[in-house]
């Protein structure tokens, strides 16, 4: 998300050729990274539910919360998966400045569903803290 946020605008401000470039050596390691860092989240989030004894408030506002926030989770890694990745990838192979450049707006499109999805997830979190 920080990609989206601080890097993905930074870029912006290259020749469509150099952003290319840039956001291709960016790619390699990110890729990476976030999938690992986002599927161990979700894990962890799974296991500190199934220690905090949620089975057995399952139905209890918590209970929905908790489960609304995995299933919420594993969609924004899904979405980052199926759309997000895959048009860093095209964007790498891209060959025309307008062509990246219509491939950068619908990134930044992609990234801002992202960080909707992502505040969702966090105001879930904040409700769980205080018991809902």
């Amino acid at each position: 998300m920080a990609g989206h946020i601080v890097a993905f605008p930074a870029f912006r401000k290259f020749p469509p050729e150099t952003r290319r470039a840039i956001i291709e050596a960016y790619a390699a390691r990110y890729g990476r990274l976030v999938g690992a860092a986002a599927g161990l989240t979700i894990l962890l989030g799974i296991l500190r539910g199934l220690a905090g004894g949620v089975l057995n408030v399952l139905t209890s506002p918590y209970g929905l919360t908790w489960l609304a926030a995995i299933v919420l989770a594993v969609a924004i890694a899904a979405f980052e998966g199926a759309r997000l990745s895959p048009t860093v990838g095209k964007l790498i192979a891209a060959g025309g400045a307008e062509e990246i450049a219509a491939l950068d707006e619908r990134l930044a499109n992609y990234g801002r569903i992202e960080l909707g999805g992502f505040l969702v997830l966090f105001t879930l979190m904040i409700a769980m803290r205080f018991g809902y």
